[in-house]
């Protein structure tokens, strides 16, 4: 019971009550019974001061006072009074019933540990035996002329009711004692049923879904601290499940680029081993397709080659200054045959006042040749495709727009994940590997720069690559 939350909270509860009761109860006692003695202590020792300069006078007139005197006095003083030498003999008076020869032996340490000299006398506290009341005994002096006092005046009286006060007040302690108990247990059940349960409800949650049940998610999203711990546990498992989707997706998606140009690979090389080629021109048809596929495959795995680099920061990046116009130049004339295959024309607008970027030439250049692809493939026949450049704040950004089909609002934030296709079937015909957005995206952030997508369904597609401006040395820094 003491490893779980509630036993912890329990024990908790009942520590804090029975330290919190025992502390004030003695705290109480002690101050009831110290309240109690003192005040007695004051009005004993005021009334036998009373009672001393009564009793004085006839002492030095020669008078002995009579019993039925020191009687009214002790009814007055509320105790014992009587009268005593320094040799201990009794002058008047009586001592109080009960009292043994080691109680005369008290007096006479009263006796001799008084300072007669200030008047005020002295008193001691008498303990208890078992459960009777405490009692004081006090002992003025008689003054008189001489050097020291003929007769001390005694007073005794019980402290009466501070037992029964001292009791009564740990029989109240004991009953919250128990109170504060029962009400642990209330509070101890309802606080497991607010924290235990929505633990144990995350808990299973994170088994089921520790067991392979990626859509097991807690229902435990109070607005508290717990409530915070299932929102993100939530949030982890929406992303860990994402992330698996994708990982399935990706090895499904991989499996199929590299099992369709095999399989035709395969085709084309059984049919020249089983003699169906018979002439020149099919062998070279023949042999002309098995080098695209190769080709074809040789592009897919240099496209995770790269993609795997840079997701774990071993492609080395150069940094330089690169002339957006001289680049973008090289790259259009080495697309010219797609360009002509669909007729589409390429409009450079890219004014002189731009500055150079700062960029791998290498892999800014595979950066345009992705995007100039891209737009090619996705253009309408005819259309033209805007290569534009921008002065920003430090930076310079390079739009590519193309018109076409566009793409829809729900696919914009997923064209840079790894083989994602708006149109699957397009882009497998086409030969694209859908990697190049993601690659893309990658080279573009690991040169310090930022890439964002646009379009209009039917209309443009806009592809915007922003890269810092200005001069620098060629350093070579690994992503």
């Amino acid at each position: 019971m003491t490893r779980s939350i509630f036993g912890k909270l329990l024990l908790s509860h009942f520590a804090v009550i029975l330290v919190s009761v025992l502390t004030l109860g003695l705290l109480m006692s002690y101050l009831v019974h110290n309240h109690a003695i003192e005040n007695k202590r004051r009005d004993l020792l005021a009334k036998g001061s009373a009672a001393a300069a009564i009793i004085t006078p006839m002492l030095a007139a020669g008078q002995t006072p009579s019993n039925r005197m020191l009687d009214a006095l002790s009814d007055m003083a509320g105790g014992d009074i009587w009268l005593m030498d320094s040799t201990g003999r009794i002058i008047a008076g009586q001592l109080p019933t009960g009292w043994k020869e080691r109680r005369l032996e008290r007096l006479a340490e009263l006796w001799e540990n008084a300072d007669w000299q200030d008047g005020n006398g002295t008193h001691k506290v008498l303990k208890p035996r078992r459960r009777s009341d405490p009692a004081i005994i006090a002992a003025l002096p008689i003054t008189l002329p001489g050097n020291n006092p003929p007769a001390a005046l005694f007073l005794y009286a019980p402290v009466t009711g501070v037992n029964r006060t001292v009791l009564a007040l740990e029989y109240l302690l004991l009953y919250s004692l128990v109170a504060g108990i029962l009400a642990a247990v209330l509070v101890g059940l309802l606080m497991a049923r607010s924290i235990v349960r929505p633990l144990a409800n995350i808990s299973q949650a994170a088994a089921a879904f520790a067991s392979g049940d990626y859509t097991s998610r807690t229902t435990a999203t109070q607005s508290d601290e717990i409530g915070q711990l299932g929102r993100t546990f939530n949030s982890m498992a929406s992303e860990l499940a994402q992330i698996e989707q994708n990982r399935r997706e990706f090895l499904s998606d991989v499996s199929h680029e590299l099992k369709t140009p095999v399989a035709s690979i395969q085709a084309l090389a059984e049919a020249m081993l089983d003699g169906l080629v018979n002439t020149s021109e099919q062998r070279q048809r023949y042999l002309s397709s098995i080098v695209g596929e190769t080709k074809r495959i040789g592009r897919l795995i240099g496209d995770l080659l790269d993609l795997s680099q840079l997701e774990t920061g071993e492609l080395t990046i150069v940094r330089e200054r690169v002339m957006l116009p001289e680049l973008i130049a090289g790259h259009t004339a080495k697309l010219t045959p797609f360009l002509e295959a669909k007729s589409l024309t390429v409009n450079i607008m890219i004014p002189d006042a731009v500055p150079p970027v700062i960029a791998d030439p290498d892999r800014l250049g595979q950066v345009l040749a992705n995007l100039l692809t891209n737009a090619i493939r996705h253009a309408d026949q005819g259309s033209a495709i805007i290569i534009a450049a921008r002065t920003l704040p430090h930076q310079v950004a390079l739009d590519v727009t193309n018109s076409g089909i566009g793409i829809p609002p729900e696919h914009l934030p997923h064209i840079w994940e790894r083989f994602y296709r708006v149109d699957k079937s397009r882009s497998r015909i086409d030969g694209g590997t859908g990697l190049g957005l993601a690659i893309t995206k990658k080279l573009v952030e690991a040169m310090g720069g930022s890439i964002s997508a646009r379009s209009i369904p039917g209309e443009t597609t806009t592809f915007t690559v922003i890269l810092p401006a200005g001069e620098a040395n060629a350093v070579q820094k690994p992503v």
